[in-house]
């Protein structure tokens, strides 16, 4: 059943999509009619990392907007000055002479072996200042005795990928790569991989840890409302003093800023794209900002719509 949205008659719309064109090739890159012609009339196409894009939103310099505390935020944790970092379960896999990662979805971590190993981990580290908490099942964040030099990547866009060549570099990375080591150890061993292993099921062999920062002061500004299930985008705005609410495409024009998971592409075309684009033509959406992760920032009001010399064609067609 198609959705139908509503807007504002004044209120321009933001959709941010992180990861969308990773998992338009996954789905074996359907055709999307509607985001295509939104694609196509769009009178602006910015390449620009999401981080940087929900940076500016927000009143942040790109620098200042490290995931890990902001996902803690969103994941319903209390905001506190310490180094966080993200710490996804993962299993790493040998593949001929290196090791391949394969990150949670994979995993489907139960709450209980979330836990367990936690629980493991902070019986072991939590004397030197490490502290794990696994606020949801799919993903942790790790306290540090002190804010850390490095650089890392973030999981979903390395899986398959060999990890030596991700670990993360700087200042502070040989102790990072070292705690990553004598954790696999510990994981090895623990109860809830030995159960894992005789079930047949993959082991959660390790943690990746991406994203450390620390929280910066919230400067009292405008900052959009959100909408969204996102943990980042729910820290956000946790950061900046409003709750965020849950997507609904009927109470789409009571916000400013919608964050939507990219798992369903054909659903976000159905529920979404067409809906919006039927909102621009009938000029009750007067504008709209698509932000699309590797396809990048689509601009578009009333009147660009209608530029219809400007033909749609297959979203694999297009370049960032």
């Amino acid at each position: 059943m198609r959705s139908s949205l509503t807007f504002g008659a004044l209120m321009p719309l933001t959709l941010y999509i992180p990861d969308f064109h990773r998992a338009y090739e996954a789905a074996g890159r359907p055709r999307l009619p509607a985001l295509e012609l939104l694609v196509a009339r769009a009178r602006q196409q910015t390449a620009v990392a999401g981080e940087a894009f929900l940076a500016g939103r927000f009143g942040l310099a790109p620098g200042a907007l490290q995931p890990g505390p902001f996902m803690r935020l969103g994941d319903g944790a209390a905001a506190d000055t310490g180094y966080w970092l993200c710490a996804e379960p993962v299993h790493l896999a040998p593949d001929r002479d290196q090791l391949i990662l394969l990150p949670e979805p994979l995993l489907q971590v139960s709450r209980e072996e979330a836990d367990a190993l936690a629980a493991a981990f902070d019986g072991l580290y939590g004397a030197e200042g490490w502290k794990l908490e696994m606020l949801n099942p799919a993903r942790g964040y790790l306290r540090c005795p002190k804010p850390l030099d490095v650089a890392t990547h973030a999981p979903g866009g390395i899986a398959g990928s060999a990890v030596l060549d991700y670990m993360p570099t700087g200042p502070d990375s040989t102790a990072l790569k070292q705690l990553m080591n004598e954790m696999q150890m510990l994981f090895h061993t623990h109860p809830v991989n030995q159960a894992r292993e005789e079930a047949g099921r993959p082991l959660i062999n390790s943690l990746w840890f991406w994203g450390g920062g620390v929280l910066p002061l919230y400067e009292k500004q405008p900052v959009p409302e959100v909408m969204s299930d996102l943990p980042l985008l729910r820290g956000l705005a946790r950061w900046s003093g409003r709750e965020p609410q849950a997507p609904a495409p009927e109470r789409a024009e009571a916000t400013h800023l919608v964050g939507l998971a990219a798992d369903d592409v054909t659903a976000l075309e159905r529920d979404w794209f067409a809906p919006l684009l039927q909102g621009l033509k009938g000029a009750n959406l007067k504008e709209l900002h698509l932000y699309l992760d590797g396809i990048g920032l689509l601009e578009l009001n009333t009147t660009s719509v209608r530029r219809f010399w400007r033909k749609r064609r297959p979203l694999s067609q297009v370049s960032p």
